[in-house]
């Protein structure tokens, strides 16, 4: 009996097949059951948070190196950190630094909620002005630091490395005020180097000029509204934009296409550390720990400790941690964050810092600067280590597939590596 010959089954068991509608369809069948449903949204959006200025940074990238900052994803180098390197200290350059995390802090007790909340004196900070400050636990350690902008009277923006939502929340308790995260509200460009001010007044925006070292001011870029402040920690002239985060990349284009032709490059995270750690700025999280992610009491460190020109101001009145810094004002901190300079032609990986063979700190921030030709580090040292001679570090350089160990001299630089003059003149110089 051959196949042709069986029996037909029933209807009812007979195996139901596809109608061919072509004859000259050779195609299978497809039984869309058998196989996964294409997901509503990309793949890559539940793997990136983006910043406004995501599309913007990702179109400018040629090497697709991308690191994580406060949760956002950004490009770690664009192109090449050398190039990104000379144009910033030779021209300009402009970075995404939206995930900087951004409190709006406004109500009629603003100033004495924020004047309980800061190490320095608030009331003195006028409209269209931003200053540095601190902010400490009950014990006088550090929990953080950040920007402080004063928008209008009673309305505040504070900008930090970290965040702190839930302390300034809970210390906001008997203060008629509101304090709310806009981080995702903003996008922030940060523009920086000798001929930043020049193309801004090429845009436009003539204002540039006359704003002092940490002043701001409401401007237009590409028919957008701008804050614009002459704020950075590149240790050169820069500013910062900020402005809606539907804005930004109308404002990041406007800026490039008019900056591109005098030497305007983007730049990723990797630069901005560079130049951070040139300019000898200790970034929180990274070169500190805040009070209440310290778990040893050792890594819990005053505000002398890191910033070695703070006091507390004679009019400044109560706030947090201030009857504990009072107190100890004259005992000296048991460590101290302090810049290092490392002999060396090379870059070259480090970590512990020694004092006559025995181990003495640690480098929290590494690399190799071209202004100094050296390589430098942000350290936290035992305070029975700042002598003037005798610190090392354990360096590691790769040589074929071995690792090489040399102890490298080290000492202590007095100013920070890179400081020009230009970022204090007003009005801002528009030539490099």
């Amino acid at each position: 009996m051959t196949p042709d010959s069986l029996p037909k089954q029933d209807d009812e068991q007979a195996v139901p097949r596809p109608e061919i509608t072509d004859p000259a369809d050779e195609r299978a069948p497809v039984d869309p059951a058998l196989f996964e449903q294409v997901a509503a949204e990309p793949p890559f959006t539940r793997a990136v948070t983006a910043t406004p200025l995501h599309l913007e940074t990702a179109g400018e990238s040629h090497t697709n190196r991308w690191v994580t900052w406060n949760g956002y994803t950004v490009p770690e180098v664009l192109g090449d950190l050398t190039d990104e390197y000379r144009a910033l200290r030779g021209s300009a350059v402009l970075m995404d630094v939206s995930p900087l995390v951004k409190y709006r802090i406004a109500g009629r007790d603003a100033l004495a909620y924020l004047e309980r909340l800061a190490a320095q004196p608030v009331a003195p900070l006028a409209a269209g002005h931003a200053q540095h400050v601190i902010f400490c636990e009950g014990g006088g350690f550090v929990l953080g630091d950040g920007m402080l902008f004063r928008l209008a009277d009673d309305e505040y923006r504070l900008v930090t490395e970290e965040t702190h939502l839930a302390w300034l929340a809970d210390s906001a308790e008997g203060f008629r005020v509101r304090v709310e995260d806009v981080s995702a509200t903003l996008g922030v460009l940060s523009l920086q180097g000798p001929l930043s001010c020049f193309m801004l007044t090429e845009i436009g925006v003539d204002e540039a000029a006359a704003l002092e070292p940490g002043a701001a001011r409401w401007v237009s870029i590409g028919g957008m509204p701008v804050y614009l402040s002459r704020t950075g920690a590149t240790g050169d002239l820069g500013y910062e934009l900020w402005c809606d985060a539907e804005d930004a990349p109308h404002v990041w284009r406007a800026v490039m296409s008019t900056g591109q032709p005098f030497g305007l490059r983007p730049a990723g995270f990797a630069l901005r550390e560079l130049a951070r750690l040139e300019a000898g700025h200790p970034r929180a999280g990274h070169d500190y720990l805040s009070a209440f992610a310290a778990i040893e009491p050792r890594d819990m460190l005053p505000p002398a400790a890191i910033w070695p020109d703070f006091s507390i101001a004679a009019s400044k009145g109560l706030f947090n941690g201030g009857a504990a810094l009072r107190a100890a004002a004259h005992i000296a901190p048991s460590r101290r964050v302090v810049r290092l300079a490392v002999e060396g032609l090379e870059p070259v990986r480090f970590a512990a810092v020694s004092l006559g063979g025995k181990v003495a700190g640690v480098a929290t921030s590494t690399g190799f600067s071209p202004a100094l030709g050296a390589n430098i580090a942000l350290a936290i040292l035992d305070t029975g280590a700042l002598a003037p001679a005798g610190l090392a570090v354990l360096a590691e350089r790769r040589d074929g597939l071995s690792i090489v160990e040399t102890r490298l001299p080290a000492r202590i630089l007095a100013e920070p590596a890179f400081s020009h003059p230009r970022r204090m003149m007003v009005p801002a110089p528009s030539r490099a």
